[in-house]
């Protein structure tokens, strides 16, 4: 064996070793999520189907910030895909702000389905837009106010946005 894979084979086991219980305790948590059906839709096409599987591989890994950021692009491309299948050619490049509205405005989504997608795109953009120190809604301030460990603001937030992913699923499953 090359040092090179000595090396790679040693962090992996390190990596198993380290956190096995967490990511069985996370794929449990997800496979609760899981909806009951025969078969799971993804009006979106295969990066949609992608977008969802690799979510749910980087939370099971504590892969947090990617889990927020993989889960909202799954959430955007499906509902832009469900208003193209009905001729919504001109949400074609909207963005989420535009589509759930849009949505709300036909009734496809409640108000509070509406509240929980607002919130998973609040947590989006507090991960992937720059904030000043200690703004309102950034981690450590979250954390804080909230007397918990940073980490542990940002597992709160990929475990919204999981949630939010998983009912989206629900509803093209058959």
């Amino acid at each position: 064996m090359s040092t090179n894979e000595s090396l790679a084979s040693e962090w992996l086991d390190h990596e198993d070793r380290a956190d096995r219980q967490g990511r069985l305790a996370r794929l449990q948590w997800l496979g609760g999520l899981m909806p009951e059906a025969e078969y799971l839709a993804f009006p979106g096409g295969l990066l949609s189907k992608s977008l969802f599987e690799e979510l749910r591989y980087c939370f099971a890994y504590g892969q947090y910030l990617a889990t927020v950021i993989l889960g909202l692009a799954f959430i955007e491309r499906t509902l832009a895909a469900e208003f193209y299948t009905v001729g919504r050619n001109d949400l074609e490049r909207a963005d989420i702000s535009t589509l759930l509205s849009e949505a709300l405005a036909l009734g496809w989504i409640s108000n509070e389905e509406f509240s929980h997608i607002d919130k998973a795109r609040t947590i989006r953009n507090n991960f992937t837009h720059f904030r000043r120190p200690l703004h309102d809604e950034s981690v450590e301030r979250r954390a804080v106010e909230q007397n918990i460990l940073p980490y542990d603001v940002i597992e709160e937030d990929a475990r919204h946005v999981v949630e939010v992913a998983f009912h989206v699923l629900a509803r093209n499953a058959r």
